[in-house]
Parts: structure tokens; C-alpha cells; sequence
């Protein structure tokens, strides 16, 4: 029997009917992906069902998809040491979930519904954190969620951005290529849908670029820049909204406070993550890091079982 957290019903039925998902087929369709672990000598990759199904869910039971998203995960991680730097919850990865700049709220958009991030883009200090130093941890925060979130695998995310004092030294620090790397190892490695990301708080300039920005988007309607306050209310709802954004949902503080104590018991598992990764001279194959995504990925989608 498959070790998993049972599902609300809302999120089960949305397994059901959106992802494929039939429960007395877990178990089996959980030992196909570790198998195919096993056979891959370049891989070494976690194992445990409740991380493996991220993938299956993510990629509605596409075997070949979940496959190429694994890899491309664990390729990307030992292929970006410059990046992402050390994997441990270092004291700079404390000093950054002490920071203010990024809050998981507690309460996702309705029991089935997308689990809510925050970021602050005024707390980021400049003099103390890089960009690599915050993507370590966003991708940090994204694997613990790929293990213990279950609205933010099934349903989805919704980013929210705080655009108030953001530092010139930290924006100075972005370069395209950089960005390229960060916006693949979210698009194809994470195991979660971006519902849309939200901007507030944004200075007239800010919002004139955004808009340019927005306009060349594949995908126009992920990015949505509030005026003001009032808009980012009715786009979300008061009621998923921190206090501090005239919200029901908690607070920056104590919503912070419960996250580091969550990262914390984390902290054997990135100690031990130095052994899960790729070795690119055991590969059978081309390295297909540029290409693993370069076309259809449809696989071989499971058609539901109707009674």
C-alpha cells in the first residue's frame, strides 16, 4: 500500500476527474516510475511515494512526461552548483525565512484551491542577499512543498508580488541569462502549476514595463498588475488575504514564523541531498538538458475509467 497523506474530498475529486488519478492504480503506477529509477544508471533520485507522486500528479500519470520532469529536476541540479550553490538550510537560508520576503499563507483559495505565496520584494537587502542566495530558496521552498503541500501540487500556485521599495542593487544582479535558468528549472522541473502572478504596489514605471512585458507574454493572462490594493482584493478575496493586504488569512509574521518551523524539519533532508543528482558519464543517450522539453511531452496519457 502506497504511504500517502489522504486527500480532502475536494482535492481528491479534482485528482479524480483532472489528473487521472485512480486510487487502486497508485500503488503499481508508483512502482513503474521507481523502477524505471532503478534501470537509469545516471540517475539517483528520491524514491519515496509521496515525492514520486508529485510527478504522476503533475503530469496526469504520463509516465514518459513524469520521467522527463524527474530527470530534468535532478539535471538541473547538479548541472547549476553555481547557481543554487549549497543545498543545506544554512544561516543564510534562515536570515531569508526570518526576512519577510517570501510567505506561504496558510489557507490555500478554498479546500481545493491554490495554495498562496507572497513575496516582498522592499525586504530583499541587497548588501546580504544575492539573487542566487533567493532562488536557492524559492526552489528550496518549492521542493518542501512538492513533498508537503498537497493544494500546491494538485491545484496549483498563486503568486503574489509586492512590488513597495524594491532595491535597485538586487535588480542591478539580473542577467538574461541567469533568468533563463531560473524560469526553466521552474517551468520544467517543479512539479506545480502557476495560476497567475499578481503584482501590487507598483511604482507608475514599474507598471510601465510590467505592461510591456505583459504584452509580449504567450500566456497574457498569468500576469496581472493591480493599480491598486482595492483591484488585488476583488481579484483574490479578502478572505485568502493577509492582514496586512486587508485580509482574513493570517499574517506576514506568524505566517513566517510557522514556515521556518516547517523548513527546519527539513533539515536532514537537504543535508542528505548532496547524494541525489545525475552523473552525465552514465547517461545512456544524448544529455537531454536543452532538449528534454524541446518537443510533445504528451506521452502516454491514462484515459479515465468510467463505470
Amino acid at each position: 500500500m502506497a504511504q500517502l497523506r489522504p486527500l480532502n474530498p475536494e482535492l481528491e475529486e479534482i485528482a479524480r476527474t483532472e489528473l487521472n488519478e485512480v486510487k487502486s492504480r497508485i500503488p503499481a503506477d508508483l512502482e513503474a516510475l521507481r523502477e524505471w529509477i532503478k534501470k537509469e544508471p545516471h540517475l539517483k533520485a528520491r524514491t519515496d511515494d509521496q515525492f514520486l507522486i508529485a510527478f504522476l500528479r503533475f503530469c496526469k500519470y504520463s509516465l514518459e512526461s513524469a520521467k522527463k520532469r524527474i530527470d530534468y529536476f535532478y539535471t538541473y541540479k547538479s548541472s547549476a552548483k553555481d547557481l543554487l550553490k549549497s543545498r543545506h538550510i544554512d544561516d543564510k537560508i534562515i536570515d531569508i525565512a526570518r526576512s519577510g520576503i517570501f510567505c506561504t499563507l496558510p489557507k490555500p483559495k478554498g479546500p481545493g484551491g491554490p495554495r498562496i505565496h507572497v513575496m516582498r520584494m522592499g525586504n530583499i537587502n541587497p548588501a546580504l542577499h544575492t539573487v542566487q542566495d533567493i532562488f536557492r530558496f524559492h526552489i528550496m521552498r518549492c521542493e518542501i512543498e512538492t513533498n508537503s503541500d498537497d493544494n500546491w501540487n494538485i491545484a496549483g500556485v498563486i503568486e503574489i508580488m509586492d512590488f513597495s521599495k524594491i532595491p535597485f542593487g538586487i535588480l542591478k544582479q539580473f542577467e538574461a541569462n541567469l533568468f533563463r535558468q531560473m524560469s526553466s528549472v521552474l517551468e520544467y522541473g517543479i512539479p506545480t502549476n502557476l495560476l497567475g502572478t499578481h503584482i501590487v504596489n507598483a511604482s507608475k514605471e514599474a507598471q510601465l514595463i510590467l505592461g510591456i512585458i505583459r504584452n509580449v507574454m504567450k500566456q497574457k493572462e498569468l500576469l496581472n498588475i493591480h493599480p491598486n490594493l482595492e483591484s488585488l482584493q476583488q481579484a483574490i478575496g479578502k478572505e485568502y488575504l493577509p492582514a496586512e493586504f486587508g485580509g482574513t488569512n493570517s499574517s506576514f509574521d506568524e505566517s513566517e514564523k510557522n514556515y521556518e518551523k516547517l523548513l527546519m524539519t527539513y533539515k536532514s533532508y537537504f543535508d542528505e541531498d548532496d547524494q541525489y543528482g545525475v552523473d552525465e558519464k552514465l547517461r545512456q543517450g544524448e544529455n537531454g538538458i536543452n532538449d528534454l522539453f524541446g518537443g510533445s511531452t504528451s506521452g502516454s496519457f491514462r484515459k479515465l475509467d468510467i463505470d
